[in-house]
This record gives C-alpha cells, structure tokens and sequence, in this order.
C-alpha cells in the first residue's frame, strides 16, 4: 500500500501538453514525455489516473529496468521480478516488445524469454497469449537497456463502453474529448456538433460538463493484482460519484443521414445523456444557430480518403460562419495543414494527431484577444 511506482500514461502524439494539464488538474506533478506523462505515485495515484483521465490510451507502471546483451542475461535478470503481483492468476501474457539499437534485436525472441523469466518465478509454466483479455507487459530495450511496464489499465481507457451504435470513420473517445478540450468552451455556452455522427464528441462534452469521471462503471487489470486494495478503490469511485453535477449548457447534434443521428441517440442513451441532446436531421448548408446565444460548434467534418470528397462538407461549414453562426466559436480537424477552402476568420492550427491511420491538425477559430 505505501509503494511509490514509476507510473507513465501513454497518449496519441501531439496530446501530451493536453493530458499533462489533465493530470495536474487532478493534484498531481507529472512530466511530459514523447508520448505521454511520466509521474511518480502510489496506488491511490494509479486508481486516479485510471478512473479520470479522459485523454490516456493506457496507464502503466514500470516493474523494473536492467542491462542485458544476451538471451541468457535477460532470463535471469527479468526472472527477479515479483510477477507474482500482476500475473498470480493468469494463465497467459500478452507481451508488446520494441527493440532498437541493441544487440537483441528480434521482438519474438525476447517475448518468449521473457514468457519464460516470469514462469520460472511463478513456479508454474505460462503461456504467451494473444487473447485482448489477457495481460499485458510493455517491453522496451534501447541500446541494451530493458524495460518491463506492466499495464494497469487491461485495455484501451478511451473504450468507454457506450458505443452499441457505430458508425462509418468513428472517432476514438480520447480524441474527442481532446477536441472538447481543446476549444476552450467553457461548460456553460451551448455545444452543436453539426456532423454528430455517432455522437463521440457531444457525448463527451457531456460528461466533461457533468464531471463524470470516464472510467465509472467498467473494470481494470489492477483489480486482478495482487496488492489491489478493494477499499481505496470503492473509496474512490464513491467520491467520483458524489462529484457529478447536471450539465449548466445546452447541446445540440444533426448529421445528414438519418442513421447517424439514431446512432447518436442510442450511444447517447447507454451514456446516460441522451435526455440533455436535442438532435435533428439537416444538411449542413441548411443549419442555423440552434440556440438564440452564441456558443461552441466542435466537429469532425467528413473528409474521407479523397480531399474532393472533403470539399463539400468543409465549404457548406465555412458557408454557415459567414451568416447565421457568424457569432459561434468552432473548432475541427482536417487532414492537412493548410485548409483548401477560406473561412471568414482566421484559423489557428492548435496541434495534430493521429485519426483513422492519417494525420489530421486541430484547427480553431482565433479571437481577437488571441490576436
């Protein structure tokens, strides 16, 4: 229980200034690294990161790091290890292995080493497993130096467990709540998603404006472990609970097709929140402001695998901020760094990240205080 580990919450490229406000918006010092925070913590630290972070992929925690040029090294030096503590019910692991500079260089050799360090301290034989359920233990040797993370998380944090309806090109939840974040809409002024889709964005706007905490409601590899602590853990989620609030703003989603904007509704019922959306079926080139005050409109625009099929959406978009929604902050993403069509203010490119296998940059109206 009094442990301090080496915690590191891995995110996409490009959201680390992002996820590191969000750590330290929850009391906690953290450092940024290429890929994610790094911070030093306890369980209580651990269990935080888990239930609240809205933009981590994963939260790991480091087991240990040693030296080794040959196979036999790293047998004995891993097998030192208490995976009694992460692996005392498992029948098998997962083991993701990255290797550069070093000489031991194949990834599947050193997956089925390092099977057989943590069976020989088990006393018991494992398997190497590839079932999603299964645990899991992050490898990394750079220029000869091992790294063992064991993931606490036991799958991707930004699978929320809403999504019973998809979608063509569905934006990850952590992506979508980066957007959210990202817009500086301040919880109070109403929200519109032009292009729902299948509701991401407008259903975690929402639980930002109810601070609900993303991780409620679903379960964790740490409670497999040997140290979990059953009290801190329930502790924690009663607390999570107490601190949601009803939403102070006003949201709203329309999409083109029909599916979507049912999609919508059914993700939005098994996110508890599908009584706060006022949704509605409209072309884009048809919208008006929904609400009589400005407020955000933070989107996904569709821009598929061609920039011409792309054009038509962004341009309608662009159509609407020159009349009715002149007033409405926006922020999107789109695929390249300079926009093929002209908007009636200027755009600010706030970062980029990762998005159905393609690079896409998060563009931002800039105001005037922002020069």
């Amino acid at each position: 229980m009094g442990s301090i580990f080496e915690i590191f919450a891995v995110c996409p490229p490009g959201l680390e200034d992002l996820l590191a406000r969000e750590i330290e918006g929850l009391g906690l010092p953290t450092r940024k690294e290429i890929g994610g925070c790094a911070l030093r913590g306890g369980l209580r630290e651990l269990y935080l990161l888990n239930l609240w972070s809205r933009i981590s992929n994963r939260v790991l925690l480091k087991v240990g790091s040693f030296k080794a040029t040959t196979f036999r090294e790293l047998v004995e030096r891993a097998s030192r290890y208490p995976w009694e503590v992460y692996f005392a019910h498992a029948s098998g692991v997962r083991i993701r292995v990255t290797c550069r500079r070093s000489k031991l260089y194949h990834s599947d050799a050193v997956a089925e080493r390092i099977v057989r360090a943590i069976s020989q301290r088990l006393g018991r034989e494992i398997y190497l497993s590839k079932d999603e359920k299964a645990p899991l233990l992050i490898v990394r040797i750079f220029r000869d130096e091992v790294l063992l993370r064991v993931d606490s998380s036991g799958g991707d944090l930004f699978r929320r467990g809403y999504k019973v309806a998809r979608g063509p090109a569905p934006l990850r939840e952590n992506l979508a709540a980066a957007l959210v974040m990202l817009s500086g809409w301040d919880q109070k002024a109403p929200f519109f998603d032009p292009f729902c889709g299948t509701g991401t964005i407008l259903i975690e706007a929402l639980w930002i404006a109810m601070n609900r905490a993303p991780g409620l409601g679903r379960s964790f590899a740490f409670e497999q472990w040997k140290n979990f602590s059953a009290p801190l853990w329930e502790e924690l989620c009663r607390e999570a609970e107490k601190a949601m609030r009803e939403p102070q703003a006003r949201f709203y989603g329309s999409d083109r097709d029909p599916k979507a904007v049912q999609a919508t509704f059914q993700n939005a019922e098994a996110a508890g929140v599908a009584r706060y959306l006022d949704l509605e079926i409209k072309e884009v080139a048809h919208i008006l402001p929904p609400d009589k005050e400005p407020g955000f409109v933070v989107t996904n625009p569709p821009f598929g695998g061609r920039l011409q099929m792309a054009l038509k959406p962004l341009r309608e978009l662009a159509s609407r901020f020159k009349g009715p929604l002149r007033e409405w902050q926006l922020t999107f993403i789109f695929p390249r760094r300079r926009l093929p069509v002209r908007f009636p203010f200027p755009l600010e490119v706030l970062t980029s990240f990762e998005h159905g296998g393609q690079k896409v940059f998060v563009f931002r109206r800039q105001t005037a205080s922002q020069g």
